[in-house]
């Protein structure tokens, strides 16, 4: 792993741009019990919360949708997350995911569309793992 060889810096300057992808490759993973947790912090019921923010595939499973524009549908309109405090851990952990600090060229690859990776103090090697810890 590549914070093993080498420190990574990182500071979120909250600019959003982790909250979009491409609409129909992405979307943010939800992990078991995530998507309840989402609802009810919503007060939504579960048929409309399905139906307005989750995609559910049989070979991807459960995630939150990207609308058209590629945009997490959790954004407000400031690019903010409108469920931060019970947001996904593909969210909390972001980038500190296995597929970008493997390697060299896949952080920096990142970087181009995160300004945050890079920028701020050094990430401790402890911290990294228990987010990659998160993911399991």
């Amino acid at each position: 792993m590549l914070y093993h060889q080498k420190a990574l810096k990182f500071h979120c300057t909250g600019c959003g741009r982790c909250c979009f992808g491409n609409p129909g490759e992405h979307y943010i993973e939800l992990m078991h019990g995530e998507a309840e947790r989402i609802c009810q912090f919503l007060h939504l019921d579960r048929d409309i919360f399905e139906q307005q923010y989750l995609v559910n595939e049989p070979e991807i499973g459960e995630g939150i949708r990207l609308n058209k524009q590629g945009r997490c549908t959790l954004l407000n309109e400031h690019n903010q997350c409108s469920v931060y405090s019970v947001r996904p851990k593909q969210c909390m952990t972001y980038p500190f995911w296995p597929e970008l600090v493997h390697s060299h060229e896949a952080w920096e690859a990142e970087a181009s569309r995160c300004e945050g990776i890079n920028h701020g103090d050094v990430v401790a090697t402890e911290y990294i793992e228990q987010q990659l810890n998160l993911l399991k």
